[in-house]
């Protein structure tokens, strides 16, 4: 399958928002989805097919130095085939490469053995227990990657943990 990653578009909105509803049990709304897009847009990506179909899409934001991955999600038809893993290299390339952040964030649900899998084997570790993150009352696990070629012992700021 031939993926293609490109910046998102306001007329992408609709079907990020149908991924998103197939990814996850609580959305992020339209209104925030465009306000993270036009706050820092460089660090929204999604994935099409060779059809020029949207299959998946990835969030970022750079704060207090740092990468933080907001979302990444594929549609359940396109799971399990690489497009997660485009979708996480192109976004941590922009940020380690273009961004030059140190260490990038993330957050997942405790629950969630598969993500927490997907993520460490691409070098991700745990951080932090975040207790009663979601507003279902579960747990998130704050997870962290460092820059491969980083030289030195450099604190990590986040500003909600």
């Amino acid at each position: 399958m031939i993926v293609n990653i490109r910046k998102f578009r306001e007329t992408d909105l609709k079907r990020v928002t149908d991924i998103e509803k197939q990814a996850f049990d609580k959305n992020y709304p339209e209104f925030l989805i465009m306000h993270i897009y036009t706050t820092f847009p460089d660090g929204f990506l999604v994935a099409e097919d060779e059809n020029s179909m949207i299959i998946g899409y990835v969030i970022a934001l750079v704060e207090w130095g740092n990468g933080h991955i907001v979302a990444i999600a594929v549609d359940e038809s396109h799971r399990q085939i690489g497009v997660g893993t485009i979708l996480l290299s192109s976004i941590e390339n922009f940020l380690f490469n273009e961004c030059h952040v140190k260490h990038t964030v993330l957050e997942v649900r405790f629950d969630n053995k598969f993500a927490r899998e997907f993520y460490y084997s691409k070098n991700y570790s745990d951080r932090k227990v975040l207790y009663n993150y979601y507003d279902d009352g579960a747990d998130a696990i704050l997870m962290i990657k460092r820059r491969s070629d980083l030289v030195g012992n450099y604190p990590i700021f986040v500003n909600m943990w």
